[in-house]
């Protein structure tokens, strides 16, 4: 049995180093971990951390908190990355790096509002485009923007290489169901395993579980067990636990089914 962290961002520690996050993760159960960026510094990490580690996997990308800087520049840099080269002109194009699994995370975040609605859509989009490009999924982040995520993902549910995946979900049932009908798939984080997730743990029950991933998005949102603690990615098995409990199954069958849908859904070979 193992474990796959489809969302992390480790570069953002304080508590532990990669080093130690990676090794102690890996002690856990967690065989592969996605890195995910939701800056370009972050995203540089990703791939840096892609390059050190075997089980360390990169996804590039840039958060809707920071889309009012986001244009042609910040686009060039993170094709860059997916392609692996060095600086703005370097690079053979349309060749992907292979530990580069993923676009995002992007989309939409009403909670916090840091960046304008319309900067927002232009760079969820323009990151959409380079997911395509490259045959590539894409991480949604959606905070309290269901209606306008949807509203973006059917613009491109019908491509035949669009894939993506709600992450950190945190929505009701209706919204889930919307989602998985649309073909996306929805992954889900420690806050399933707290006492007010009555909501998303209805969206646990109803989603099919070959539509699902298992997150941690360390260092925030620790499980319940470990509330008070520095999230990390050895803490995925308790989503992985809460999820068994919903649908009636072993932790070793949603740690099973859930690695294989990861695993070929971001193609990790």
């Amino acid at each position: 049995m193992y474990f796959i962290d489809t969302h992390a961002h480790i570069d953002m520690l304080r508590n532990l180093t990669p080093e130690e996050a990676v090794a102690k993760s890996k002690d856990e159960g967690v065989k592969y971990i996605i890195n995910v960026g939701s800056s370009i510094d972050g995203s540089r990490k990703s791939v840096e951390f892609a390059q050190k580690f075997d089980n360390v996997f990169a996804s590039v990308g840039v958060h809707p908190h920071y889309a009012k800087d986001f244009g042609k520049k910040e686009m060039k840099i993170l094709e860059c990355l997916i392609q692996e080269c060095t600086d703005a002109d370097g690079g053979n194009k349309n060749k992907r790096y292979d530990k580069v699994v993923a676009v995002g995370e992007t989309g939409f975040d009403f909670y916090r509002n840091l960046s304008p609605r319309a900067d927002m859509e232009k760079a969820f989009i323009s990151q959409i485009e380079l997911a395509l490009k490259y045959d590539i999924p894409v991480i949604i982040h959606d905070r309290d923007a269901h209606k306008q995520t949807l509203g973006v993902v059917k613009k491109y549910s019908d491509r035949k290489n669009f894939r993506a995946v709600v992450h950190c979900f945190s929505g009701d049932t209706n919204f889930a169901m919307q989602c998985v009908n649309l073909g996306l798939y929805i992954s889900f984080t420690g806050v399933i395993t707290f006492p007010n997730a009555v909501g998303v743990l209805k969206a646990v029950s109803k989603i099919p579980i070959e539509r699902m991933f298992i997150e941690t998005d360390s260092p925030f949102l620790a499980p319940q067990a470990e509330r008070g603690k520095e999230n990390y990615p050895g803490y995925v098995k308790h989503v992985a636990q809460k999820i068994a409990e919903v649908k009636n199954l072993s932790i070793e069958e949603v740690a099973d089914i859930t690695s294989r849908n990861a695993k070929d859904f971001f193609s990790i070979n």
